[in-house]
């Protein structure tokens, strides 16, 4: 049902108290709540009103108090305030906060169910979404919210029970928690490693003071020690074994961070940090920073969150949970396109490696194009086939080199520009995990081949050993060439809706050579030019014009798109 309208706190005013210090505390809190209360910080502005009424219970801080659990639909609990309001304060009401009140009551009253919970073990503990209600028998049936409530009662000695219930607003719903004895057990003896005397809570259930030693069920149980203040210890998991006695020492330290983790449906299991604290809503106290959540139920995706506490606060966590869809396939396909430039330190070759002297090399550049097409499940895994084209330039200038010339002294010496350049498709297959929802982050390591070619166009002044100098005219050789590609990849992703990412990484293409590309001369050979009418037909010697192992670097931007 939709939420109650809200309604202003009353005014800043309290009635007038005699002057003592509870007075003056009770009125700080009221006001800080106030504050709170216009910022909609409803949970804190609820602590400083219930902090209020704890120092020195006044009409205003009651009504507001009730206000602030209306606005968080806590309609059981806001009832229950109202109805004190009422109750206590009738004769100092002001006419406009009494009949506010009672229309609250009538409204709320339909938002509220009844929960009646008969044939227990007397004095067994019950408790009502984590939170403890009273022992049996009560003295009246308990109040819920409408909607579904895990119910728990327990007593030493005995089988807990547990339930779900499905309240609705002013309905009563009869519980029969017939206890059984427990048959096969183990025991479980805790202490507080200092020695402090601190309440012992099982499952949720107090059954003690340290050291404790009693009797449990075999299995798996949660342990929390509980002092004054924020002194106590974080959720420990035991294992009880069959007519084994199993000693738990724990160490109690301030716990300055509250955490209250609400999942959806109401009876899937919560995990804090690895340990199992049950089903349906929980709340406790633990250490400030960050914590990580687990929430699951049958027929339901399993959910993680992260929460990080800051001291002195209390944190709320929903996590609903997605159900699983008969017939619903394991994941999804998906279509992906990413574009950038190519940075080349070196091709390698016999170029890279004559380099010396005054011989200078420029960082090859160029660009990588790629579409990726694949199958990724909902756990992030995902798996494709990938198809690309890669270019790179490079140029090395003044390479010192000989040249052949058909001359009566055929040996020649001069320095050479090389204008590399390296173009191929490449086609092979992916596998990459991707984590997060909205924001995205990616790995992905793909392999495949790139076929090819690699080009040289030459340029040089060169001498004769007879002294005659020469300009070679531009000569082209070219060569097919086949690597084996390894491309690991990282980046990062932003959602803009159901389908569409856009993203943004860095990728690099490891380039094994498979067949090697070399300098062919033309049939006729290079021509150096003496002047307009003279010159030299030549040959250079046969090299290589890629190294074993060539590295591209590209940071990458592009879309993804999943169906």
């Amino acid at each position: 049902p939709a939420p109650p309208p809200a309604a202003a706190p009353p005014p800043d005013v309290v009635e007038p108290p005699p002057a003592a210090d509870p007075v003056a505390e009770a009125r700080a809190h009221f006001e800080r709540g106030l504050d709170l209360y216009r910022q909609g910080a409803w949970e804190a502005a609820l602590a400083e009103f219930l902090a209020s009424r704890q120092d020195y219970p006044t009409w205003s801080a009651t009504s507001s108090a009730a206000l602030c659990l209306q606005q968080l639909r806590r309609y059981d609990e806001a009832l229950a305030l109202f109805e004190t309001l009422l109750g206590d304060f009738a004769q100092r009401l002001p006419p406009e906060t009494r009949n506010a009140a009672q229309q609250a009551v009538v409204r709320l009253r339909g938002l509220v169910g009844t929960v009646d919970v008969a044939d227990a073990e007397i004095g067994a503990s019950i408790m009502v979404d984590g939170q403890h209600r009273g022992d049996y028998p009560l003295p009246a049936p308990l109040r819920v919210g409408a909607g579904s409530h895990v119910i728990r009662v327990y007593k030493d000695g005995f089988e807990p029970f547990e339930t779900r219930v499905d309240v609705a607003g002013g309905q009563v719903v009869r519980i029969l928690s017939r206890l059984q004895k427990l048959v096969e057990s183990g025991r479980l003896r805790v202490t507080e490693r200092n020695g402090k005397a601190l309440d012992v809570l099982v499952d949720g259930y107090t059954v003690g003071k340290t050291p404790w030693d009693g009797p449990l069920s075999p299995g798996q149980h949660t342990v929390v020690l509980r002092g004054s203040g924020d002194l106590g210890t974080m959720p420990a998991s035991v294992i009880i074994r069959r007519k084994q006695t199993t000693p738990l020492a724990l160490f109690a330290e301030e716990l300055s961070a509250t955490l209250r983790i609400e999942p959806t449906p109401v009876c899937a299991s919560v995990t804090v940090d690895g340990v199992a604290l049950g089903s349906g809503i929980w709340e406790g106290r633990l250490s400030p920073g960050r914590h990580r959540i687990e929430v699951a139920a049958g027929g339901f995706v399993t959910a993680q969150r992260e929460a990080v506490l800051a001291r002195g606060a209390r944190t709320v966590v929903s996590v609903p949970l997605e159900r699983v869809q008969l017939g619903r396939p394991p994941g999804r396909f998906l279509v992906e396109l990413d574009a950038g430039p190519a940075f080349l330190p070196s091709f390698g070759g016999a170029a890279a490696v004559q380099c010396t002297g005054s011989c200078s090399m420029g960082v090859g550049a160029g660009g990588l194009g790629a579409i990726h097409a694949g199958y990724e499940l909902w756990s992030g895994f995902g798996f494709g086939v990938t198809t690309g084209y890669l270019q790179v330039h490079q140029t090395v200038a003044a390479r010192r080199m000989s040249l052949q010339i058909q001359d009566s002294q055929p040996d020649s010496t001069g320095a050479a520009d090389d204008a590399l350049a390296l173009r191929g498709f490449l086609a092979g297959g992916w596998a990459g995990l991707s984590l997060g929802d909205r924001h995205r982050f990616s790995v992905r390591l793909g392999a495949g081949a790139l076929l090819g070619t690699v080009r040289d166009e030459r340029t040089g002044t060169f001498t004769s050993a007879s002294g005659m100098e020469f300009r070679l005219d531009p000569t082209v050789a070219q060569d097919p060439a086949r690597f084996f590609v390894m491309t690991p990849e990282v980046r990062g992703g932003l959602r803009l809706g159901d389908h569409l990412e856009v993203t943004a990484g860095l990728a690099a293409a490891v380039l094994v050579r498979l067949k090697e590309p070399v300098w062919t001369n033309p049939p006729e050979g290079a021509y150096g030019r003496i002047d307009l009418d003279r010159g030299f037909f030549a040959r250079f010697e046969q090299e290589s014009l890629a190294g074993t192992v060539m590295v591209v670097i590209a940071p990458k931007i592009g879309m993804r798109y999943t169906f």
